[in-house]
């Protein structure tokens, strides 16, 4: 991979829902291997922004771009190729054995109308292995504890095979144990080498901020629709933005 290659990014981009401005002027680049923390106040634009990253939202203005190129010159096999994205949680009317869910990661490989291969049962099986959710393998999906689902959906954005995992607030909904035991498999994925030959990069909104000081290299901070803060934990999680962002005094702040 040549030097500067942007794996993920966007420039001028503003993004409309309903007719209203929720994202404007966002420009970023991101780079194979980076980890990266989405946080900001509740209605900031966050999961807007990662929708928009990911090929979900279209752009009202500016562009957003994937392996180098905008992404709207890129058809939907190659964006379901390059980002992956695990969304907070899972609704199933159904029965569904984890593996079988896992497996559906695999249908931007081609699988056919006969359900996954056996090579897209391999690789479904070393995802879920690798997120050391083998023992839940057989279980029904609908029993699963909310820990226990979130690792079968990170092995499900695991299954797709793509250089970048992005994940929409991976620890809601979780105990303290679990938040530490998802943060901790972030770490440990952003070092795997990806079908690219590169180091897995990961994207994620967080709430925690102390987990993202202690896991996370880059952080965006975003308030009002549009990044405020972009940079080392350290540099952007200081008093003064998080009392921009969240609109408390810099002395509570200072507390986070």
């Amino acid at each position: 991979m040549s030097a500067g290659y942007e794996l993920l990014g966007a420039r001028g981009l503003a993004v409309d829902l309903n007719g209203t401005r929720i994202l404007h002027d966002i420009t970023l680049a991101i780079e194979p291997g980076e980890r990266v923390a989405i946080v900001g106040p509740n209605g900031a634009g966050k999961t807007t922004l990662m929708r928009a990253l990911s090929g979900a939202l279209p752009a009202a203005a500016g562009e957003v771009i994937l392996c180098s190129e905008p992404i709207t010159n890129l058809t939907r096999e190659t964006i379901a190729h390059s980002i992956a994205v695990v969304g907070a949680g899972i609704s199933l009317p159904f029965a569904t054995r984890v593996d079988d869910l896992v497996a559906l990661g695999r249908i931007p490989h081609g699988r056919g109308p006969s359900g996954a291969s056996a090579h897209d049962r391999e690789r479904a099986a070393a995802a879920i292995e690798r997120v050391g959710a083998a023992h839940l393998v057989h279980r029904d999906v609908r029993t699963l504890s909310a820990g226990e689902r979130q690792l079968v959906l990170i092995a499900l954005g695991l299954a797709q095979e793509t250089p970048i995992l992005a994940l929409d607030e991976p620890t809601a909904h979780l105990d303290l144990r679990h938040r530490m035991e998802i943060a901790d498999l972030l770490t440990s994925l952003a070092g795997d080498e990806t079908i690219m030959k590169t180091k897995r990069t990961i994207v994620a909104i967080f709430h925690e901020l102390d987990l993202v000081r202690e896991h996370f290299t880059r952080v965006l901070l975003v308030a009002n629709g549009t990044i405020i803060g972009d940079g080392t934990p350290a540099s952007v999680l200081t008093p003064a933005l998080i009392s921009a962002a969240w609109g408390i005094s810099p002395e509570r702040a200072a507390r986070f």
